[in-house]
């Protein structure tokens, strides 16, 4: 490919699948998808809505850890509650900081200050 064409190449558009796949091996520390589709806000007032984007709210199931680990991460693929999942990110996909409205409490709550995107394929 010569420099110029290199150069003046138009850029591919991006592929995006929202299909995060499957796998069939248990992850060391699986992850239960606790509410998924939750829109979230780029204000703390949670009225200017990332349309791009959900959160997931996930909960650590290791059962080792003395304590539950609940997280919060921004995702495009589509997952359902109650599905286990791998702990996978896309670390060129950062999210600036967001707010939701939290499913359990009804709460405005703070999800992330910098988040990078989860990619985690579903446990089946």
């Amino acid at each position: 490919m010569s420099l110029w064409s290199v150069l003046f190449a138009r850029k591919q558009k991006e592929v995006f699948d929202p299909n995060p796949g499957e796998t069939r091996e248990m992850p060391a520390r699986p992850y239960r998808i606790l509410h998924a589709d939750v829109p979230f806000y780029s204000d703390a007032e949670c009225r200017s809505e990332i349309k791009w984007g959900r959160l997931l709210v996930l909960n650590c199931e290791d059962p080792c850890q003395k304590h539950q680990t609940v997280e919060c991460m921004p995702t495009r693929k589509r997952y359902s509650q109650g599905q286990i999942v791998q702990w996978e990110l896309d670390k060129d996909r950062v999210w600036d900081r967001a707010w939701y409205v939290n499913p359990d409490t009804g709460k405005k709550e703070k999800a992330w200050a910098r988040a990078v995107e989860f990619v985690g394929r579903i446990v089946k």
